[in-house]
């Protein structure tokens, strides 16, 4: 009868075979960070669509500068003209006159605005300030995307890493428990000190089974993420390494210098000033409405009959003409003050808005570099307690060989070790996704 131990690696082998074919059985893509960036910039249905509306707000300008150019108008007609009736009053004896039926026009029409409170030239300025809030909102979704692709990237490379850390542990548990088993065959060891050994193995076995499914799963979201084929693996780059640049921001720049740069890089802090700006320039095209309004105009037209004699006479008449128009909206004055007020208090709102993510800003930044401070600091200790646990954890077995520990200890130890080179990782991982958090808020990303 096959035992319970047994069993369970039967399982965890079962397990951990259909798990491994199925990576097998699909493509492996071994990708940098750099390189899954340009991957998901390059497929994100968002950025496509940020670039949309970029693309349209820099027709919409182009379409708005036409209003500076002349209205021209050509139009034509033909009709019937019936017989003209008089009341002479003395000078022509009262009746109908004939007239010739057949009327045709042709007429060529022109006219520009010459002055409306500088409001074409404002119109045409919004639409500028519009188009650079599409390019930062095209930039945020970027920065956006770049950090949740970083989330999974980081978490893909955690897992591995720890799939290392889980190997490593079983392949030194096995190498003991092979060791235990030598040592109770010569009546050295207790039965109790070999199961405890398998017990710990097959904890350590577990783990990775289901750190195997988990990485699955992290896969598949990055998968998702990018648009890539649903059978395709991604292996992350096992150079990934603490940038070089966080150390600068710890030891060689302030905290009152991120902030400066964060005021002067950050895109919602931008997004905010230009939408000051915005508001701004709606006032002053709402005012312009209270000018006075200037055209030129410029009309050429070719009648047929001519009617400004009795009997008309069926001939074609030309007439040019060429001026200046003047509109004055006096209704304007009263009836645009609540839009005046409107647009004032839109002034007022984008101002708080603005202070407000300066606000939020000043402090995302002081909590990020604490975080990034903070990490750095745990992963120098996690390093020297990983160092000391190795050390620890091969005495320990050293001792147990030599009958000077108990095996209670060595299993100790093993834990200690797993739990610190665990630790170093995920420490490893917060503090590169902090730092990435960091110039996120910078403007950096």
């Amino acid at each position: 009868m096959i035992g319970y131990s047994t069993t369970k690696k039967i399982l965890f082998f079962a397990c951990f075979f259909n798990t491994s074919l199925l990576f097998a059985q699909q493509d492996s893509l071994r990708l940098s960070l750099n390189k899954v960036f340009e991957i998901a910039l390059e497929n994100n249905r968002e950025i496509k669509l940020s670039t949309a509306y970029l693309s349209r707000s820099e027709i919409v300008t182009a379409d708005k500068k036409n209003n500076r150019l002349p209205n021209i108008g050509f139009s034509a007609s033909a009709g019937y003209l019936t017989d003209v009736g008089v009341l002479g009053l003395g000078n022509l004896p009262d009746g109908f006159y004939a007239m010739p039926h057949f009327a045709n026009t042709y007429a060529l029409q022109a006219s520009m605005m010459v002055y409306a409170g500088s409001r074409t030239n404002t119109e045409i300025n919004i639409t500028k300030l519009e188009s650079s809030l599409a390019a930062l909102s095209l930039q945020k979704n970027t920065q956006s995307i770049k950090l949740i692709v970083i989330g999974y990237y980081l978490d893909l490379y955690q897992l591995y890493q720890q799939k290392k850390v889980y190997e490593k542990s079983i392949l030194l548990s096995k190498e003991l428990l092979s060791k235990i088993n030598d040592r109770y065959s010569e009546g050295i060891a207790l039965k109790s000190d070999r199961i405890r050994n398998e017990l710990l193995l097959s904890t350590f076995e577990l783990a990775l089974s289901k750190l195997l499914d988990h990485l699955q799963i992290t896969n598949n979201n990055m998968l998702a993420a990018l648009a890539l084929p649903e059978n395709a693996v991604i292996i992350p780059d096992d150079t990934l390494e603490i940038p070089v640049q966080l150390q600068r921001f710890l030891f060689q720049t302030s905290e009152e210098e991120l902030k400066n740069m964060a005021m002067n890089g950050n895109l919602e802090i931008r997004e905010a000033g230009v939408k000051i700006d915005i508001a701004s320039k709606q006032l002053k095209v709402v005012r312009s409405y209270n000018y006075p309004e200037v055209s030129m105009f410029l009309s050429s037209a070719l009648n047929r009959p001519y009617t400004f004699d009795i009997p008309a006479k069926d001939i074609y008449a030309n007439n040019n003409s060429v001026g200046l128009k003047v509109n004055i909206p006096i209704g304007n004055l009263y009836l645009s003050k609540k839009k005046i007020n409107i647009a004032s208090k839109d002034i007022s709102i984008s101002r708080t808005s603005k202070e407000l993510v300066e606000q939020n800003l000043n402090r995302d930044v002081k909590n990020n570099f604490i975080r990034c401070r903070e990490s750095y600091n745990q992963l120098q200790t996690l390093y020297k307690q990983q160092e000391l646990a190795n050390e620890n954890y091969r005495r320990i077995t050293d001792n147990y060989m030599e009958q000077l520990a108990l095996n209670t200890e060595v299993m100790d130890a093993s834990n200690q070790k797993l739990d610190a080179d665990l630790r170093v990782t995920q420490a490893k991982i917060e503090i590169i996704y902090t730092y990435y958090q960091l110039l996120k808020t910078l403007g950096e990303l």
